[in-house]
């Protein structure tokens, strides 16, 4: 894909997925069983889907690396702590090696940023996938993995942010091109069997899901599960990813399109209206708290996720360049070139 060109179906995604990323982090407060399991629904799929997307159009590039993740992450690692003992009378410490509640969605692009010369270093690129399958499973069997460094986050969807890059690469064109001969009148109900089935057998077993399961965080001990679980998740999440992207349009849709290119600002600034907020339910797990936290979402969407705060909120999310040598792009190319 050329550098000039946008894929407006990729804006289109990470529209809706932005959206249900606000959505689901005030579902939180709503409370109740019916606001859980659509919370636990959407945490199915949303964040494996977003670190695809990452994934897609990720390089690594030494300055892109401190303008784009690094600094943004430490502005918004103090912001969020001094916001969190200062507003919200917490205790939290001021540090930088285990991040901040929606935080470690930066730390881990940093880390699999760093991660892509080792993937495309790979003498059989494809062989890097089955690689970091292996990793995301044993990584739960280290009981002390957690939120620290964001390593079990970082290392469970890795496998989504490597597929990703390699399929934008052309690594899985062999992949792609079967998946493309494939009809969707043939594709959905494979698809769509698949999360059914994965959904009945989450049901069944009710009693005893935990939405944590979901968050990738911990290990299979800390969160009380097991690697059957892990795997159901992660081919869930990849079922999902290949139905969105044959359902969402390839064409620019109104709002959408225009969010999914300012998701940034939306990430980084909605935690702290979500946090400062208190219960969003006259009652605990009403309709009536579904439907506000729904519009509360999409409210924060088109107030946060447009080119004018994006303009007002720059300097917080992109450093300035900065003409040292060590990031000088001669210096260090890029592991793929942009797309």
């Amino acid at each position: 894909m050329a550098i000039s060109q946008r894929d407006a179906r990729f804006d289109n995604l990470k529209g809706i997925l932005i959206f249900l990323v606000v959505f689901g982090h005030l579902l939180e407060l709503v409370g109740g069983p019916a606001a859980a399991w659509l919370y636990r629904l959407i945490y199915s799929f949303h964040m494996p889907a977003f670190v695809f997307c990452s994934g897609w159009f990720a390089r690594f590039d030494a300055e892109r690396f401190f303008r784009r993740l690094l600094y943004p992450y430490l502005v918004y690692q103090t912001l969020y702590l001094l916001f969190d003992r200062l507003v919200l009378h917490g205790k939290a410490p001021l540090q930088y090696t285990t991040p901040y509640w929606l935080l470690w969605y930066l730390f881990s692009m940093m880390l699999w940023t760093l991660l892509l010369p080792l993937i495309d270093g790979v003498k059989n690129s494809r062989a890097a996938l089955p690689g970091c399958l292996a990793a995301a499973m044993a990584a739960g069997f280290d009981p002390t993995i957690g939120y620290g460094m964001s390593l079990s986050r970082t290392l469970v969807l890795l496998p989504f942010f490597a597929a990703g890059h390699l399929a934008a690469g052309g690594e899985l064109k062999s992949l792609h091109s079967r998946l493309a001969q494939i009809s969707n009148f043939r594709l959905f109900p494979v698809l769509g069997g698949w999360i059914l089935i994965s959904g009945v057998m989450l049901w069944l077993r009710r009693a005893a899901v935990r939405s944590v399961w979901f968050y990738a965080s911990c290990s299979y001990k800390g969160a009380h599960y097991d690697l059957e679980l892990r795997v159901i998740l992660l081919a869930t999440g990849a079922a999902w990813i290949l139905l969105l992207l044959r359902i969402v349009p390839k064409h620019p849709l109104p709002f959408l399109a225009s969010l999914g290119q300012h998701t940034l600002p939306v990430f980084l600034l909605h935690g702290f209206f979500v946090r400062s907020m208190g219960a969003l339910h006259p009652g605990p797990g009403s309709a009536e708290g579904i439907v506000l936290a729904a519009c509360t979402a999409l409210f924060l969407c088109a107030a946060l996720g447009n080119r004018f705060t994006a303009t007002l909120f720059a300097p917080t999310l992109c450093a300035p360049r900065l003409n040292l040598p060590f990031l000088s792009r001669k210096g260090l190319p890029s592991s793929r070139p942009a797309r």
